[in-house]
């Protein structure tokens, strides 16, 4: 056998670190008799050894061979002991290693129980989470489902997710919108109106075409763990609607306020220039029945009556910018009306300065009569048309004037006003002219604003006539203009049963002085202004009657009583004392049969109506001729005779 290894034995005892004292002491002590046993063998070795030299003197052989049995048996023994602590030593390591094993699988079970619970701990809590994720992801799924609003999500500039809201509110299905791109919801309006103090906003084309007003916002979201883009949309519609429709008004109050304002100054500089103008149409009258006809002054006198009628149809253009002043409505034959214009005097002039112009008429023959004031539709058709003219200017052009019917039955159409549901009779007039611009558009209307050259034609006054006429009729007025094109279209409301025309309204008759001149009647005249009390009684006189003038009321009243009247000529506006309807009551009060016609400087109002109503007789506005005066008169003595 082979000698065992120390040295392996010292190394791998010091590996065993976790041998016990008990093992360590029993090594030690096998080591220590081991070099014991060893010790003496070699001891016995060297002695048989040292014998066998001298094998040949007697008496050793006994004694040799018996140190060598002893040498032998030591060294089996030792042989023998070796093995056995070996054996033992292996045996202790290998129940050292098996507790080492179970102990190190022992931290290692526990190890792995740990890891265990902590995954188990970690896969409870994801599980938790995911269930908290779910029921939180359907809960504001819900919430964004049940949400008015429209909800859209755009990430990577695509639709990737829309609610309910949002295909409510654009008419597209979630289908149709999911993978497009999001330019489809992100329409600028194309015309924002500055006054709308709401952003951001956005002008959107629903899909059934209806265009809507639309207020977004946004947040930076995480969608499928990608950046993206949550919108919110609203619809403003309405309240966007409502902002114009406050602006309009708005201005239409401004505009109205203004042309009020206006209309006030204008009727009262107008009643008080009628007063003093009302000579110059009036006296050069008189100046004519008295002169000869071939007098040489008959032709200035002339000339000073035709600039009395310019500067009184002035006085009246001013007297009907003041609203309201159109009582007085008949039946009229807007065609006829038209025509009556263009074969006037003063559209033969307009036309020969401007020859290139070509007026293009197309009517509706089948447009029922109007009730309107026929004079104030007279300056309607003539300020339009002179306008539209004088825009065609010295090039070559056109005006078209088209005349029919209309109706809007469904919704209010929205252009330069907004026009009711209704039937209306429509007039327009298009010219082929410069134009008007987006900054005049909104000015056209007010008085003296005009882009003529100043004293070259009009009075600046044309388009706001237009504008209070047609109002005070109820109407609306339609402006559109692009360069070359203008068209100015006038609405007039019409009742539910109108009345068809077939002939042309009432053309004017032709009256002799024997027709309107009186027979010696006695006439009190009631008139403040001394000047126009002149021209009334000498008029009058003139014409065959009898004449008495007062300055008031009170003055009236104690002539009635202590003098007999056939009629009383009697102002409105009477400065002092009683006014025109209160001396009236009184002067009934003496008489109930006395007969009266009303004057006045402005056109008919309620006061003339309250007057009328209590037995007046015809109104008649100033100034006035000998044939209107003298007519009047006429008629009202007349139905009072029959009456009587």
């Amino acid at each position: 056998m082979s000698c065992p290894d120390f040295e392996n034995i010292r190394l791998n005892r010091k590996t065993l670190t976790f041998q016990p004292p008990v093992e360590k002491l029993f090594l030690q002590q096998g080591m220590a008799s081991r070099i014991w046993l060893f010790r003496i063998g070699l001891i016995l070795f060297f002695i048989v050894y040292i014998s066998l030299q001298f094998y040949h003197v007697k008496g050793l052989s006994f004694f040799i061979l018996f140190f060598f049995l002893l040498f032998i048996i030591l060294m089996v023994g030792y042989i023998i002991e070796y093995q056995a602590r070996m054996l033992f030593l292996k045996s202790s390591l290998l129940q050292q290693l098996k507790k080492e094993a179970k102990k190190k699988e022992g931290l290692k079970n526990n190890e792995i129980f740990r890891t265990n619970n902590s995954l188990m701990l970690e896969i409870l809590a994801h599980t938790e989470a995911e269930a908290q994720l779910r029921q939180s992801e359907e809960k504001y799924r819900n919430l964004v489902t049940s949400l008015p609003e429209g909800i859209f999500i755009v990430q990577d500039r695509e639709i990737v997710f829309v609610n309910p809201g949002m295909e409510r509110l654009t008419g597209w299905g979630a289908d149709e919108l999911i993978g497009k791109s999001a330019d489809l919801l992100f329409l600028k309006h194309p015309a924002r109106d500055p006054g709308i103090d709401i952003l951001p906003m956005d002008f959107f084309i629903r899909k059934d075409g209806q265009k809507i007003f639309i207020e977004k916002s946004f947040v930076e979201i995480l969608y499928g763990l990608n950046p993206a883009l949550l919108f919110s949309a609203r619809d403003i519609t309405e309240k966007i609607t409502a902002t114009l429709e406050k602006n309009r008004l708005q201005k239409e109050l401004e505009k109205a306020k203004k042309m009020e304002a206006f209309g006030i100054l204008a009727g009262g500089v107008a009643h008080d220039l009628n007063n003093v103008l009302s000579g110059l149409s009036s006296i050069p009258d008189l100046l004519l029945m008295d002169l000869p006809k071939d007098s040489p002054l008959a032709e200035q006198v002339k000339l000073v009556k035709e600039s009395g009628r310019k500067a009184l149809s002035i006085v009246d253009e001013l007297l009907t910018l003041a609203r309201g002043s159109v009582k007085i409505r008949v039946p009229v034959q807007f065609n006829n009306l038209i025509e009556d214009y263009l074969n006037s005097l003063e559209f033969m002039e307009l036309i020969n300065n401007y020859p290139d112009v070509e007026i293009v008429k197309n009517y509706d023959s089948g447009l029922p009569l109007l009730t309107a004031s026929k004079l104030h539709m007279q300056k309607i058709i003539m300020n339009l048309i002179s306008n539209a003219v004088e825009a065609v200017g010295e090039k070559k052009g056109r005006v078209v004037l088209k005349t029919g019917l209309a109706s809007f039955n469904h919704q209010r159409i929205k252009g330069y006003e907004i026009i009711e549901k209704g039937r209306f009779l429509r007039f327009t007039v298009m010219d082929t002219g410069h134009g008007i611009s987006g900054e005049d558009m909104d000015h056209i209307f007010e008085p003296f604003y005009s882009k003529k050259i100043l004293h070259r034609s009009g009075t600046g006054l044309g388009l706001s006539i237009v504008w209070n006429v047609v109002h005070d009729h109820k109407g609306y007025i339609h402006v559109s203009s692009r360069k070359g094109r203008t068209f100015f279209t006038i609405y007039f409301p019409l009742p539910d049963r109108i009345q068809k025309a077939d002939m042309k309204v009432d053309a004017s008759v032709l009256f002799t002085l024997s027709d309107y001149s009186g027979n010696n009647e006695a006439i009190l005249v009631v008139e403040d202004i001394p000047l126009q009390q002149k021209i009334t009684s000498n008029m009058l006189k003139r014409i065959g009657y009898k004449v008495e003038a007062v300055s008031s009321g009170e003055e009236a009243i104690l002539y009635v009583r202590t003098h007999q009247i056939d009629l009383v000529v009697l102002d409105m506006n009477l400065s002092f004392g009683l006014n025109g309807y209160e001396t009236y009551e009184q002067l009934l009060l003496i008489d109930p049969k006395i007969k009266a016609i009303i004057t006045s400087g402005q056109e008919m109002t309620g006061h003339v109506e309250k007057v009328k109503a209590l037995g007046a007789g015809e109104f008649i506005k100033k100034p006035f001729s000998f044939q209107t005066l003298g007519l009047a008169i006429k008629k009202e003595l007349k139905d009072r005779e029959i009456q009587a």
